[in-house]
C-alpha cells in the first residue's frame, strides 16, 4: 500500500439561436434533474488533513514526527537535511502564505459534496478515508490525486489565474487554476474508478473516454454549471455549442474517427489555448474540443438508449457511436 500510494503520489441561423438552445437545455435540464440534493445523501466519513499547516506552518513540529504520521510522503532516499530547508525555503513559504486564504472554511464541504454523490451512484466503493491537502510545487498535472485510501490536493494550484506566483505560466493554463474548478479536478481525480478502460488508441475511443469522464461529472456535480465541469469559460462553452455541427463534421469529412495518429491527442483532447484544426475553426475555438464532442455523444447515446450510468460507463466507443446516433 505504501509504495502504491507513494508512486501515485509522486508524479476538462447560428450564434444567437445556438447559445439560447445551449441556455434552454440547461435550463430544461436543471428543472428535471432527478438527481437527489444533496443535503439527503450520507455523508461518508472522512478526515480531512491540512499538511501544509503542518510542515511550513507548525515549524515546531518535530520532522520526525511528521515523517511517523505521514510516511508516504517523505521516500526514504531523500535526507532529513532536504526536507528541513524545504520547510523554511522563502518560495515555498510564500505558497504556503499565499493558499491560506484559499477555501477559507468552505474546502470540506465542497469535497463532502462531490464524494457524497459518489457514495450514491456508487455504493459498492471504498471511498478514500482521507483528504489531504499539500503544496506540490505548482504541478497543475496532478491538481488533485486520488491515491486509493487518501485522495490528495494540490492547494498551491488553486490561487487564481492572476497570481505573481503563477508568472511564467502560460496563460491558458493560469486561467484554469482558479478555485471554481475544485469540484471538477476531485471528479476527475476518482473518475478512473468507474470508467472502464480500453486498450484502443482510436480517436474516437479517446473522445468517448473523455465523454464519459464528463457525464460522470454530470452525476457528481449536479449543481455545477455545465461548463465548469470542462473548465471551459462561457464564451467557451458557447463556441462549442454555436460550431458543434462543423466540428463534428470535420472530424468526419477528414476521417479521423478510427485514426489513431497521436497528434490528435495534442490538438483535439490535451490541454492547449486552442483546437488545431488548421482553419477558420481555430480562432476563437477553445482547447480540448474533441473532449466535448465525446461528451455530447454520450450524453446522447444514454439519451437515447436509457442506459443507466454504469451500463454508459462499460459501453464500448462503436456502440456508442452507433447507437447514439450523433449527427448534430
Amino acid at each position: 500500500m505504501k509504495n502504491y500510494t507513494h508512486s501515485k503520489i509522486s508524479r476538462f441561423f447560428r450564434y444567437q439561436k445556438a447559445v439560447f438552445f445551449g441556455f434552454f437545455l440547461l435550463v430544461i435540464g436543471c428543472a428535471t434533474s432527478t438527481h437527489p440534493k444533496p443535503e439527503g445523501l450520507t455523508e461518508p466519513p472522512f478526515e480531512l488533513i491540512r499538511f501544509e499547516h503542518l510542515f511550513f506552518g507548525d515549524l515546531d513540529t518535530p520532522l520526525d514526527q511528521l515523517k511517523s504520521k505521514f510516511p508516504y510522503f517523505f521516500p526514504s532516499q531523500t535526507p532529513d537535511d532536504i526536507w528541513e530547508a524545504k520547510r523554511t525555503d522563502s518560495l515555498q513559504q510564500a505558497l504556503f502564505k499565499a493558499t491560506q486564504s484559499l477555501f477559507k472554511d468552505d474546502l470540506k464541504q465542497r469535497t463532502s459534496y462531490v464524494l457524497r454523490y459518489a457514495n450514491y451512484y456508487f455504493p459498492n466503493d471504498k471511498l478514500p478515508s482521507k483528504v489531504i491537502t499539500l503544496l506540490t510545487d505548482v504541478d497543475y498535472s496532478l491538481r488533485a490525486v486520488d491515491a486509493d485510501s487518501l485522495l490528495l490536493i494540490s492547494i498551491d494550484t488553486y490561487l487564481g489565474e492572476s497570481h505573481h506566483l503563477y508568472n511564467g505560466i502560460p496563460q491558458y493554463i493560469k486561467n484554469s487554476l482558479i478555485t471554481e474548478h475544485l469540484e471538477s479536478e476531485l471528479i476527475d481525480a476518482l473518475s478512473d474508478r468507474y470508467i472502464v478502460k480500453t486498450n484502443s488508441r482510436s480517436f474516437l475511443n479517446r473522445m468517448v473516454t473523455h465523454g464519459k469522464r464528463l457525464l460522470l461529472h454530470d452525476y457528481l456535480a449536479p449543481d455545477l454549471a455545465a461548463y465548469r465541469h470542462i473548465q471551459y469559460t462561457q464564451n467557451e462553452w458557447d463556441w462549442a455549442v454555436t460550431h458543434e455541427t462543423d466540428v463534428w463534421r470535420y472530424f468526419v469529412d477528414n476521417e479521423l474517427l478510427f485514426s489513431s495518429d497521436e497528434s490528435l491527442r495534442f490538438r483535439f483532447l490535451s490541454q492547449s489555448p486552442y483546437s488545431k484544426f488548421y482553419s477558420y475553426l481555430d480562432e476563437n475555438s477553445p482547447g480540448r474540443i474533441g473532449q466535448w464532442i465525446g461528451y455530447r455523444m454520450v450524453k446522447a447515446y444514454q439519451k437515447r438508449t436509457g442506459a443507466s450510468l454504469e451500463k454508459v460507463l462499460a459501453a464500448n466507443a462503436k456502440e456508442i457511436l452507433k447507437k447514439s446516433r450523433y449527427n448534430p
